[in-house]
């Protein structure tokens, strides 16, 4: 249990809840007590009817997706769960020395321009600059699922928190397990890492490298996601759709049986061909021909449909 510092209520908060939100008075604040000012929420624009509409209507245009999806699908589990993330905007300019890979090109073919008999591929110097401004979002609860983790917050439409707001929706408001110096230090490392990916599109190793990383504004943002359970059949299947664009962050979906049974039927034809083909490629001594290399080829191809078909697992998309 947690008291607040502003209007003297307890709350319910967990071990290792460093940034608590009042769910009477909605004051963010730190574990010592300290009002944190800096404190926003995205609103939601999709109720939970609208989400779960969104939803099937997704998930019923999904490759193997049974036809009656939509209208035989039951709702039995919603929530909506109001996830903490903390943003950052990071200037950042990196200069850089390294080697890039060229080539010199030998002996063209007469019979087609542009191709070469021979290519030498050799070491060259290059050097240059980076300077982007990189918005990072790390997520206040570590072991959040990643395709929460990761999804994009639209925080250009971001408002002052109200939990007002939240209790219209009977939402959950997570408390933050990180402080605001921690995801400073994590939007840091996360910049570095944006611009070491810049520098090795244009170079093969990086020799000296100097970076200016700029922590500027950082605030605590909640983002409504919609979290929900439906049952197909005999089988329960779980989704998150963002409330605020009804966006489908991840959801599981049953495949139909005429799907199964096409997977399983196009996985045997590949695969007796491909068997087929090894086998005549053996015969004839071509082990690494086109005849081998081809019927390796269906034979995978066929075993990964059967895996399919025959899988009862339920498929788990993402967008």
């Amino acid at each position: 249990m947690a008291r607040c510092n502003f209007c003297d209520a307890d709350f319910e908060a967990g071990r290792g809840d460093v940034l608590l939100v009042c769910p009477y008075c909605g004051t963010a604040q730190t574990t010592e007590g300290a009002k944190f000012q800096d404190h926003y929420m995205i609103r939601v624009h999709f109720n939970q009817s609208e989400s779960q509409r969104t939803l099937l209507d997704w998930c019923s245009k999904q490759l193997g997706a049974p036809q009656d999806l939509p209208v035989a699908a039951k709702f039995v589990e919603y929530k909506l769960v109001f996830y903490p993330f903390w943003i950052s905007r990071v200037d950042s300019h990196t200069t850089y020395t390294g080697m890039g890979k060229d080539a010199n090109f030998h002996n063209e073919w007469p019979q087609r321009r542009g191709a070469y008999k021979q290519i030498d591929f050799f070491w060259k110097p290059e050097s240059g600059s980076f300077t982007r401004r990189h918005e990072i979002s790390i997520s206040g609860i570590p072991g959040v699922d990643e395709d929460i983790r990761n999804f994009p917050i639209p925080t250009r439409a971001k408002e002052y928190f109200s939990h007002a707001h939240a209790e219209e929706f009977d939402g959950k408001v997570l408390h933050s397990k990180i402080g605001e110096e921690e995801a400073k230090e994590a939007a840091k490392k996360a910049a570095y890492e944006r611009q070491t990916r810049l520098v090795l599109d244009e170079v093969d190793k990086i020799e000296t490298r100097d970076d200016n990383l700029d922590v500027g504004e950082t605030f605590l943002i909640h983002v409504p996601v919609w979290e929900l359970t439906y049952r197909y059949g005999n089988k329960k299947y779980k989704a998150s759709v963002a409330a605020a664009t009804g966006y489908v962050i991840e959801s599981k979906f049953p495949r139909s049986m005429a799907f199964r049974a096409m997977g399983i039927g196009f996985g045997l034809i590949s695969l007796l061909l491909g068997i087929g083909l090894l086998a005549v490629a053996f015969y004839f001594g071509l082990l690494i021909g086109a005849g081998a290399v081809s019927g390796s080829m269906l034979t995978i191809i066929g075993l990964a449909l059967l895996y399919k078909g025959a899988s009862r697992k339920e498929a788990k998309e993402r967008i």
